[in-house]
């Protein structure tokens, strides 16, 4: 009987999870997907008509010379098609964020009721972190990667410096502030957020790096965490939520990450 009464609240309990799901709205994602994504598509393709029938037709180009100037011109369209990506991007996130502003704190995860304060705060947060990551990996993954920073600079909420680079890591959606000369290389990972439970409560608060920081391999930067100037960060160190650095101490690995001293590594 007992066993019967746990089998019982055990579905009862994956039931009620089960219904609280992160979906966004069928018709959000096509107005998502055709506004955001498409209509620049169609507009590259409106300057691409006209340069054949405006130009190259128009002049008599040769064909050889057509082949010649087409590859560098589609690359051009390619660089256009990004820009306006991220612009017609963060035209939906400065709508959203005029109905819903983001906030820092720690709030609860509420995914059933979106009239609630926090259930609208957590719909919005939501539909930000969906937009943002097209143009985010198609930057990244482009022949011009440094126009991530602006994607990041422009959709969302965040102050990238001069000079950041990233070399194929994931770096934080909102809430972060990255100074000046600050390099990371591959598989090292900034979050603005963490949720504390599956269902329960989820935690969106600022992180910052201080100029001339270096990220290793292997890095975990949780929300609230801070590097001060100079810091460099060695290969597999957790940056868990709040950490912060000892006075005079630049060199950090561990997890969490502690001061090392630099001078006894052979």
């Amino acid at each position: 009987m007992n066993e019967d009464k746990a089998g019982e609240k055990i579905n009862s309990e994956f039931d009620q999870k089960k219904d609280k799901v992160v979906e966004l709205p069928i018709l959000d994602f096509f107005k998502i997907n055709i506004i955001s994504f498409l209509v620049p598509l169609y507009a590259c393709l409106g300057l691409f008509l006209l340069f054949e029938y405006g130009f190259i037709i128009t002049f008599s180009i040769p064909l050889a010379i057509h082949f010649l100037i087409l590859p560098f011109f589609l690359l051009v369209l390619y660089f256009i098609y990004l820009l306006l990506l991220i612009e017609f991007t963060a035209l939906w996130t400065r709508r959203w964020n005029k109905k819903s502003p983001p906030v820092e704190g720690v709030f609860k995860r509420v995914l059933d009721d979106k009239d609630s304060a926090e259930g609208k705060m957590m719909k919005y947060y939501h539909k930000r972190g969906f937009i943002i990551k097209f143009p985010m990996w198609l930057t990244s993954k482009s022949p011009f990667p440094w126009l991530v920073n602006r994607a990041w600079r422009r959709i969302s909420h965040n102050k990238i410096g001069k000079n950041v680079i990233y070399c194929d890591a994931y770096v934080g959606l909102e809430f972060t502030e990255i100074g000046d000369n600050v390099f990371f290389y591959p598989t090292s990972s900034l979050s603005s957020h963490a949720v504390n439970t599956i269902f329960g409560k989820i935690t969106m608060m600022k992180l910052k790096m201080g100029s001339n920081t270096t990220l290793y391999p292997g890095i975990i930067m949780g929300p609230n965490a801070l590097t001060t100037d100079n810091n460099v960060i060695f290969p597999n160190t957790v940056l868990h939520k709040n950490w912060r650095g000892k006075p005079d101490k630049y060199y950090y690995q561990g997890s969490p990450g502690r001061p090392i001293d630099v001078n006894h590594i052979k």
